[in-house]
């Protein structure tokens, strides 16, 4: 059966200079209907049972929002249905997530009623090893990502040093006038809702920003050296969106997760993202430029050209240091997983999805009524 519903595919968590950093607590909508909270070890299938769930809801014509996992490419941290209410979470480390309406929204789906718990014991020597291995290769990745954050600041400040910010809110100013003309503010804020667009892998930065930004009908690319004042820009037009009530996405930096890279208004159908390596994005025919960097003065940008030359050269060094720990990290969880692979019960495991499948299709239900194969957004 062909896919009828579309994707969204966004990272609730990355690696960063701060360590794992998660958004988890935005996963759900405010409204969930149900929220299934999955349990288990690494290589139980969790993120198996969460994607067969995906692939039946996108074929019944439902948008899915896939959430991937930042320490493991392959594998998902949630699943959410938003027009059946809906979410599926990973609640293992390191983003333990616990049910917080249990019963009556959450309930624990415990994948570890499946395994063989004399066989994964008499493992445990190789697999406290491997976990000690995953625990130290993530710190080493940690140091390195400080050390990259500490030369990209001093990138930015060279650049910083060069800004007119007079310009900059001027900039930010006209964008907020085109966006929101005479609208109002609201006697309520709009709601907020923080995740990442893009995140540092065993495979290096990864986006999925089509999913994102190009099924809204209108787009804004931010473009602009680090320092030149984009993320600022970006805050900007978020305050404006909630003080007029509209509920506004923001996606933010692995690199430094107070940063806000990328911004959705759903209500308006309108993205604003920031284009920049690792995730520079090609404005298509239509998109507005706004170009931050004719906010620097050129001869202070020429003072500090050898400076930021050499800046970018010992960041993409440290920054290619820390992937490799990330990825060494990702090895050793695998030699983990592959113990509790050969030891589930797999096929008690795909008849209790199909099971949370039907009930799933009961509460969408219940909640759109009987109203077919129809697109959700």
């Amino acid at each position: 059966m062909e896919q009828k519903g579309a994707i969204k595919r966004v990272f609730p968590g990355s690696n960063t200079p701060q360590g794992f950093f998660s958004f988890y607590d935005y996963i759900a909508p405010p409204d969930a209907t149900r929220v299934f909270v999955i349990k288990g070890g690494p290589g139980v299938g969790k993120s198996t049972f969460m994607r067969h769930i995906a692939t039946e809801m996108l074929k019944r014509g439902y948008n899915v929002e896939i959430h991937h996992c930042a320490s493991d490419n392959a594998s998902l941290d949630a699943v959410v249905v938003p027009a059946a209410g809906i979410a599926l979470i990973d609640g293992t480390a390191p983003h333990v997530y616990d049910p917080r309406h249990p019963g009556c929204i959450d309930e624990i789906i415990h994948l570890g009623d499946f395994w063989d718990e004399e066989q994964l014991r008499a493992h445990r020597d190789e697999i406290l090893a491997a976990s000690r291995e995953v625990a130290d290769n993530f710190q080493r990745a940690y140091r390195f990502l400080r050390a990259a954050k500490a030369v990209y600041d001093d990138w930015e400040n060279a650049n910083q040093t060069a800004m007119d910010y007079g310009l900059a809110n001027c900039k930010a100013y006209t964008l907020v006038q085109d966006l929101f003309g005479k609208t109002p503010v609201a006697p309520t804020m709009g709601a907020d809702r923080h995740l990442f667009a893009n995140a540092i892998t065993p495979k290096g930065a990864t986006h999925y920003l089509d999913t994102i930004i190009k099924p809204c009908r209108r787009v804004y690319v931010i473009a602009g050296k680090p320092g030149t004042g984009k993320s600022t820009l970006l805050r900007k037009v978020a305050t404006a969106a909630q003080e007029r009530g509209y509920a506004v996405e923001l996606y933010h930096c692995s690199l430094d997760p107070n940063k806000v890279e990328h911004v959705v208004i759903p209500a308006l159908s309108v993205a604003l993202t920031k284009s920049i390596e690792p995730h520079a994005y090609q404005p298509a025919t239509g998109d507005t430029v706004i170009d931050m960097n004719e906010c620097l003065h050129p001869a202070l940008v020429e003072k500090y050209r050898y400076l930021v030359t050499e800046n970018q050269g010992i960041f993409a060094d440290l920054f290619a240091r820390a992937i490799r720990f990330i990825a060494r990290a990702k090895e050793a969880h695998d030699e983990i997983e592959q113990y509790y692979v050969t030891n589930m019960d797999f096929d008690a495991i795909s008849q209790l999805c199909d099971d949370t499948l039907g009930r799933i299709l009961a509460y969408a239900w219940e909640k759109n009524g009987s109203r077919g194969d129809l697109r959700y957004i």
